[in-house]
């Protein structure tokens, strides 16, 4: 199945049928972003945060008649899975979309909840998680909404989205401002991390590893004292290619990736209790 989205850009240069090439090349990669990334949920259930990875494409096809410029975009791989979403994945899609380029107002996130609970025939703690993992994807793909709303005020005056004809959503300066107020990068708490190395540099500290099998490899930053002795545990998890669990604190770039690794420690273990001491009889 497929769904089909339009973006019209609407008023200034874009009423006459034109746009500013370079806004409107800023603009499509936040919509095919955020559409892949919101499409690829409705598919699996799950954020992926690796756009390169994702289940579903969003293709551009030849637009109807409009007084705008248009783009109709087709989010291809969606499935309305009758397990999942009782058949309403279309449904479902939308109301995340919508969501995701909002300001997320208390009426905006009610409308995306009844979206849930019909799709998930009233099952509230399905919706509950659910809804923490959209705000989560939400808040992730602000930087792609910012580059979406760039040509606002500059060559159109708004944008907006439709699905089956209605309007879902209408992107405005005011969206815009919201979008523009997010700082790029930010940092995480330490926390624990599982990984397999496949560079390291005892000098410098300079490595990289990947999380998982289907992650590209991150680049990282042992400042751990110990990096620099022989066969130590990480060159010794390099040349075996074991996993090893570490402490680091992570640097999230603007698309709620992680951008790099700063390793402080290892991680942890629980030992063994010692022995019981020999009682004398």
């Amino acid at each position: 199945m497929q769904e089909e989205m339009s973006i019209r850009y609407e008023g200034r240069d874009a009423a006459d049928h034109e746009i500013d090439l370079n806004q409107l090349g800023i603009s499509l990669q936040g919509f095919a972003r955020i559409l892949g990334v919101c499409g690829n949920f409705v598919e699996t259930g799950k954020y992926n945060k690796q756009f390169d990875s994702l289940a579903v494409k969003v293709v551009a096809r030849e637009p109807d008649e409009h007084h705008c410029y248009e783009v109709v975009a087709h989010i291809q791989g969606i499935m309305t899975s009758a397990n999942f979403w009782s058949g309403t994945g279309g449904a479902v899609l939308t109301a995340v979309v919508a969501y995701v380029l909002s300001r997320r107002s208390s009426e905006e996130m009610k409308l995306l909840k009844d979206a849930l609970d019909k799709s998930l025939a009233n099952s509230a703690q399905m919706t509950e998680r659910l809804i923490s993992t959209i705000d989560k994807m939400a808040e992730a793909l602000r930087p792609a909404a910012r580059m979406a709303t760039s040509p606002i005020d500059k060559t159109c005056n708004n944008i907006g989205i439709y699905a089956n004809g209605a309007k879902i959503s209408e992107l405005d300066d005011k969206n815009k401002e919201y979008f523009s107020a997010t700082t790029s990068i930010r940092f995480d708490r330490t926390k624990t991390y599982v990984g397999v190395f496949s560079e390291l540099d005892t000098k410098t500290g300079s490595c990289k590893v990947s999380l998982s099998e289907s992650d590209p490899r991150i680049q990282c930053e042992i400042t751990d004292p110990i990096r620099s002795l022989p066969n130590n545990p990480y060159a010794m998890a390099l040349a075996s290619q074991a996993p090893i669990s570490f402490l680091a604190k992570a640097e999230i770039d603007e698309d709620g990736v992680i951008a790099k690794l700063f390793i402080s420690d290892l991680a942890p273990t629980t030992a063994a209790p010692p022995p019981a001491p020999a009682v004398n009889p």
